[in-house]
């Protein structure tokens, strides 16, 4: 998932002075946004997450005249929740014009994050219960490239969604009531994401309008009930979407590899039409 915001900006005379010149917004969601200050002849950049815990990964490519690089990093940048950091400093070179344009995309999650591949996944429904495989790894729908680590369950809708590895409620959605197959739907899909300790996040997607029983915060073991199964979002028929991923320094966050524990062994990307219980 990406958002990108472009800005220009020249100055034909360099006189001191101390202002905000800009403070840009994704254009999307507005939860993450760049304020550039100007300070004489030196362009501060910062960035805010307003995401209360959601930890995100931004990138900025820059396109300068006369300015270079005096203070802070190249990034890509880690942003947690409700931070607002620092990034770096341009500077005037030489005694004439100068002008910036810049660009910045950001996905959620923490590039940074290692999975824990010695972990086996809880599957994320209650205790007995038993559902197939509607799309696996690989998937030709939506479950391609960087999205290509993720497992959808048919379900009815109500169906009760459980945590499938412990962690912190970091995000969640759940007013929306509209899906289908299109890309119109692609972001009204309701959701709930938890923070691992390996910082890796997992994500389930498509429940029901109203249907999250957790908050922002809650510290959940496996097996908690989160919500509830639905249609919303980009989706073809009722289901549950779990995936595992962390951020990229590139356009989108990567899906990961894990296994689930199930009465077989140890399963990665199980075949589709495969029906899977949890192990009690």
């Amino acid at each position: 998932m990406i958002w990108f915001k472009q800005f220009l900006f020249v100055l034909t005379l360099m006189a001191p002075s101390f202002a905000v010149a800009d403070r840009s917004c994704d254009t999307k969601f507005q939860m993450v946004c760049i304020e550039t200050v100007q300070n004489g002849n030196s362009i501060g950049f910062y960035a805010e997450n307003r995401y209360d815990l959601l930890p995100v990964t931004l990138n900025i490519e820059l396109d300068i005249n006369n300015l270079q690089r005096t203070q802070g990093g190249a990034g890509p940048f880690v942003l947690n929740g409700a931070e607002r950091q620092y990034l770096f400093t341009l500077s005037q070179r030489r005694n004439a014009p100068w002008s910036y344009n810049y660009t910045f995309s950001w996905s959620r999650g923490d590039h940074t994050a290692r999975h824990d591949d010695s972990h086996l996944y809880r599957l994320p429904f209650a205790p007995g219960a038993a559902h197939s495989v509607g799309q696996s790894c690989n998937g030709s729908f939506t479950h391609v490239g960087a999205h290509r680590f993720a497992v959808d369950f048919d379900m009815t809708e109500g169906t009760p969604i459980h945590a499938a590895r412990e962690g912190v409620i970091v995000d969640f959605k759940e007013d929306s009531r509209s899906g289908g197959p299109g890309e119109q739907y692609k972001d009204l899909g309701n959701y709930v994401i938890v923070q691992h300790t390996d910082r890796t996040l997992a994500q389930y997607f498509h429940l029901r309008q109203g249907g999250v029983v957790v908050n922002l915060g809650d510290r959940v073991r496996a097996g908690t009930l989160l919500g509830y199964s639905g249609n919303t979002g980009q989706s073809t028929g009722p289901h549950l979407h779990f995936d595992i991923i962390r951020g990229t320094t590139t356009v989108t966050s990567e899906t990961l590899p894990f296994r689930f524990a199930t009465e077989a062994g140890p399963m990665r990307c199980p075949a589709t039409g495969t029906t899977l219980r949890v192990v009690n």
